[in-house]
């Protein structure tokens, strides 16, 4: 899989949704980080924020190769073929439809075809892991 293919599989409206994916796993990620730096600290004595980082950092380039696999075609186990998404549209418990008439419908991640997610799948574990490796090499 080159870069090219992955141009011709990306289109604009695949934007939201991964946006919408890395900001829920950055920010999930980043809790769980902070909260078990939180507790293991107060029994090792130390900050572990660091190893923590680097951590959440490593396991984000090997859900990246598991995505780019996937998007090559690679036949993996069932278990590296499942693809998670915990984000559900929330529903709209009042108003009337006439209200929402004029709002765009945006593409949702349920609506695009296997390749597309898992472009957006690698897309988002790649920003994360950049991000994680980054905080991972700041912070003391």
């Amino acid at each position: 899989m080159s870069v090219k293919k992955i141009k011709e599989i990306y289109e604009p409206y695949m934007l939201r949704p991964m946006i919408y994916m890395t900001f829920t796993r950055f920010v999930l990620a980043l809790f769980i980080t902070l909260l078990a730096d939180f507790f293991i600290t107060q029994n090792v004595g130390h900050s572990v924020k660091k190893d923590a980082f680097f951590l959440c950092a490593v396991v984000f380039a090997l859900l990246s190769v598991i995505a780019w696999l996937r998007l090559d075609g690679v036949k993996l186990p069932q278990l590296m073929m499942m693809r998670v998404n915990p984000s559900k549209k929330p529903s709209r418990m009042y108003g009337d439809m006439i209200d929402y008439i004029d709002e765009r419908p945006g593409i949702t991640f349920d609506e695009l075809d296997d390749r597309e997610k898992d472009l957006c799948i690698l897309a988002a574990n790649v920003f994360c892991f950049l991000a994680f490796f980054l905080i991972a090499l700041i912070i003391k």
